[in-house]
């Protein structure tokens, strides 16, 4: 089982030509609600992929927000776990999507911002029983670091999406079991000045230095590398027409945890902390990426997570809409 806590979002999708500069107006193409917050997504992901999956968040007492929980609840998630917060608004992210499918994204936490420390010890639990606990930093810094702390002292395997990075203590490097930063995201946790391809690798190292001990960086175009103290492998990505990035992080990140949760399950020995092989991630790290490849391909971030069965026909669809 996999539980995920963090945010859920209205997206406020705008689609236009181009992205507006400081000062410009721009008209848009088209204007669509849709259901999005990172925590939300990546639930949605690996539910989609098979996983047994919980969803903890919370929500305003408002119309986006028993929406939200009913369109979560359309998948096979249990969303017993999402609360109704009273005078806080529901998270809402605007979103420009340009014509080439770039975005551009501002976040207003509303709800996602109310978790505390102390909260993070009532899901206890639902830790425990977890096979896996996925985390992204759209919720308060202090209740992500308690969670990480509760699932290494309950053995439960952590994986944190550093998205939106910011400067973290080291603690966080010392519990996580994996974290999952973009190239962006990995050369500001890092510090790390060079923004050339050779410079992912020694990025990378810092945060294994400071404690962590598997690092899976997803490098859009470039695909995705994985490191740890067993060695480092590239893995590369599908080229394809890109109509909407916004969720492809997101989607990767869930299908890694469902692929995860799958290895946990198989396991004969419940050893804990678990640093999966090269060979044990790169099956999995692949179905993540076929996965992301296919949403990129539709607009939307939840709408354009596709189901198991998409993900297990890739090959076929892939030779319909490689470039």
């Amino acid at each position: 089982m996999i539980t995920v806590i963090g945010s859920i979002n209205m997206d406020l999708v705008v689609n236009t030509q181009r992205a507006p500069e400081q000062g410009e107006t721009v008209t848009g193409d088209d204007f669509h609600q849709i259901p999005g917050g990172k925590g939300a997504n990546q639930a949605v992901a690996a539910a989609r992929d098979g996983a047994a999956t919980v969803m903890a968040g919370r929500v305003g007492n408002d119309a986006f927000g028993n929406i939200l929980i009913e369109t979560l609840g359309q998948d096979p998630i249990d969303t017993s776990f999402i609360e109704k917060v009273s005078d806080t608004s529901t998270g809402v992210a605007q979103i420009i999507v340009d014509q080439q499918g770039h975005n551009r994204i501002v976040v207003v936490p509303g709800a996602n911002g109310c978790f505390t420390a102390d909260d993070m010890d009532a899901l206890r639990p639902l830790i425990a029983r977890s096979n896996v606990l996925l985390l992204q930093l759209e919720i308060p810094l202090e209740a992500v670091e308690r969670a990480l702390v509760i699932a290494r002292e309950e053995r439960v395997f952590s994986i944190l999406n550093p998205a939106p990075a910011v400067s973290l203590p080291s603690s966080i490097y010392q519990n996580a079991d994996l974290m999952t930063p973009n190239e962006t995201e990995l050369l500001l946790l890092s510090d790390w000045p060079k923004q050339d391809t050779s410079a992912f690798d020694r990025a990378g190292a810092v945060l294994l230095e400071r404690g962590l001990s598997t690092l899976v960086v997803t490098l859009g175009e470039q695909g995705s590398l994985l490191i740890n103290n067993k060695g480092n492998a590239r893995f590369t990505a599908y080229r394809v027409a890109m109509v909407d990035s916004t969720a492809a992080g997101d989607c990767f990140n869930g299908v890694l945890a469902a692929g995860i949760d799958r290895l946990i399950e198989a396991r004969k020995d419940r050893l804990y902390p678990f640093i999966p092989s090269i060979d044990e991630l790169a099956p999995i790290i692949d179905r993540a990426t076929r996965a992301a490849a296919i949403s990129v391909t539709r607009r939307g971030a939840q709408p354009s997570i596709p189901k198991a069965h998409e993900t297990d026909a890739f090959d076929s669809w892939y030779e319909a809409h490689r470039v």
